[in-house]
């Protein structure tokens, strides 16, 4: 049984809402084959409401769900290989660097599936709650290490360990780095990660007593990412790899099926974090990012709505407002997540939080400010 101090959601345990209720898959790395993809489209189309949402960590919610469904998600998610083990459904929160191994880029795709393996395999790792991360960088950024619970930074044959964003003093085979990691995890669980806290960084003595209890120390801070991924077509040594941007991170029908035939034959597709979709192609760039764009996906950093990321509004029993129809572009403010409650589900962490307190004012910064006719505070 999951410890009060999880309240996410997964594909055994749903989120009720207004609109019905919520399940969220967990996608180790943000990487997702061809078939897992089109499964999860069709599972949002038959179940849900057709839409997918993505989430902070690279994950997908499914909206809509009606009262029993959930068995027949549960089944059709483990035949599509998107649920491994029913007891850590919520514990599988791994984060990737969603470039690696594309152009010279060192690959994490084999450590992101070792370490998942590992969480699975452990029966003391299913008490991890559904916001507790793992990270896995592949020493150029991108997968959040600052701000992960236990993390594995790629350096040449080795991996460093960090836990709770800071370096604890381990460096080791590449072999030997998911095992590592589960350790420290299993540690943290013992001091009370799932039962009193949900983060590492909430235990008393914080980081520092995980490392201490694998026999290790904490040393220097992880460094932050360096910000989003820019939109558009990129060129990686050779190969056309296209990143799109969800509008407010929610995708129709439409949009995750034809997102899911762009892809290079044998390759993922790797969502990140502000609704990003990185995308290896198969089609000539030109084509596919016109036929992106057409669809409504975002395909350029100029567009207004770039930088602009909202959680689900009114559909949250929770939420005050329809924020994401109020979600816009803010004077002094280039990018910013905008929320229905001051919990601030999904904010990505370069992003200004703003906050409604009624159907047309909000927080910025915690200041008031009220949004007027036209878009602009």
């Amino acid at each position: 049984m999951q410890p009060a101090v999880d309240a996410c959601p997964g594909m055994l345990t749903l989120h009720p809402a207004r609109d019905g209720d919520v399940a969220r898959i967990r996608l180790p790395g943000g990487y997702v084959s061809s078939r897992q993809w089109s499964a999860i489209a069709a599972l949002a189309g038959e179940l849900g409401d057709g839409n997918v949402d993505l989430t902070a960590r690279g994950n997908v919610q499914i909206r809509g769900l009606q009262p029993g469904t959930g068995a027949a998600l549960a089944s059709r998610a483990t035949r599509a290989g998107l649920l491994p083990s029913g007891p850590h459904d919520r514990a599988r929160n791994i984060t990737a660097s969603p470039l690696s191994g594309l152009g010279h880029r060192p690959p994490v795709r084999r450590l992101v599936r070792s370490l998942d393996a590992a969480i699975v395999a452990d029966p003391v790792l299913a008490k991890l709650p559904g916001r507790f991360v793992f990270a896995v960088d592949d020493g150029t950024g991108g997968a959040g290490l600052a701000r992960s619970d236990v993390g594995l930074r790629r350096a040449g044959p080795q991996a460093e360990l960090f836990i709770a964003g800071q370096f604890a003093g381990l460096r080791l085979p590449v072999r030997a780095a998911a095992c590592a990691a589960a350790a420290a995890a299993r540690a943290a669980v013992g001091l009370g990660v799932g039962t009193n806290a949900a983060r590492i960084r909430d235990l008393p003595g914080g980081g520092a007593a995980v490392a201490a209890a694998i026999g290790s120390t904490t040393g220097p801070a992880a460094p932050g990412d360096k910000g989003r991924l820019p939109l558009g077509v990129i060129g990686l040594a050779g190969r056309d790899v296209l990143i799109a941007g969800a509008r407010l991170g929610r995708l129709s029908a439409a949009q995750v099926t034809l997102a899911g035939s762009l892809l290079r034959r044998g390759d993922v597709l790797r969502l990140a974090a502000a609704g990003r979709i990185v995308i290896p192609l198969s089609a000539a760039p030109a084509a596919a990012a016109a036929c992106l764009a057409d669809s409504g996906l975002l395909l350029s950093d100029d567009d207004p709505m770039a930088g602009v990321s909202a959680c689900s509004g009114m559909a949250c029993s929770r939420s005050v407002a329809d924020v994401r129809a109020l979600a816009r572009t803010l004077p002094g403010h280039p990018r910013t997540h905008w929320v229905g409650c001051p919990r601030g589900c999904g904010a990505p962490s370069d992003a200004d939080l703003i906050v409604a307190t009624g159907p047309d004012s909000v927080q910025i910064g915690g200041r008031p400010a009220r949004l007027a006719v036209g878009g602009t505070s």
